[in-house]
């Protein structure tokens, strides 16, 4: 795990913010209306965090705290099939039983679901690993998210991982010269 840094992070999303207003500027001329709200919003005070820390104690999901120091909330909807981290708040209901905590395949995972991809996907946070996973076509039963091995694909090692996955996503959206 590579630990997360407030001045990677603090450029991360000044980049994002840049590459975000490129892609949305010939959005509409592009695609013929209008783009959704693309934005990575920063975290205004430690409140995110320190709730998140309160339930989370796994190793794994340190970066995943970390994270939520600097950032409170992502929105890309047009970007690939969309993704969207939500705010620390909605990931601890998550945690206390309104998301899934445990994924069941080839490899059982406790995780932190922290967002979604525009078709139906979950973002979370493997709690032991801290690798970043997306579940997709599974069954939710109780707290565990039934899934294929095939569905549930690490799309990051860590979260300085998924910024990069994040980042690259969006830059490939982005018309040369645009």
């Amino acid at each position: 795990m590579v630990p997360i840094s407030g001045p990677n992070v603090d450029s991360w999303i000044d980049e994002m913010s840049r590459l975000a207003s490129r892609f949305v500027a010939g959005f509409e001329t592009m695609h013929g209306y209008p783009p959704g709200e693309h934005y990575v919003s920063r975290a205004a005070d430690s409140g995110g965090r320190d709730a998140l820390a309160a339930v989370l104690s796994d190793a794994g999901a340190r970066d995943l705290i970390d994270f939520y120091s600097y950032v409170a909330q992502i929105s890309l909807p047009d970007v690939g099939p969309g993704f969207f981290v939500d705010e620390a708040e909605y990931v601890v209901e998550g945690v206390s039983g309104a998301q899934p905590t445990q994924v069941s395949s080839v490899t059982d995972r406790t995780v932190a679901v922290f967002g979604s991809d525009g078709g139906g996907a979950l973002l979370a946070a493997d709690r032991q690993t801290g690798e970043i996973v997306r579940l997709e076509g599974g069954s939710l039963i109780g707290d565990v998210y039934e899934v294929e091995e095939s569905g549930a694909q690490v799309i990051a090692r860590d979260f300085e991982g998924f910024m990069q996955f994040l980042s690259g996503e969006l830059l490939r959206q982005i018309p040369s010269g645009g």
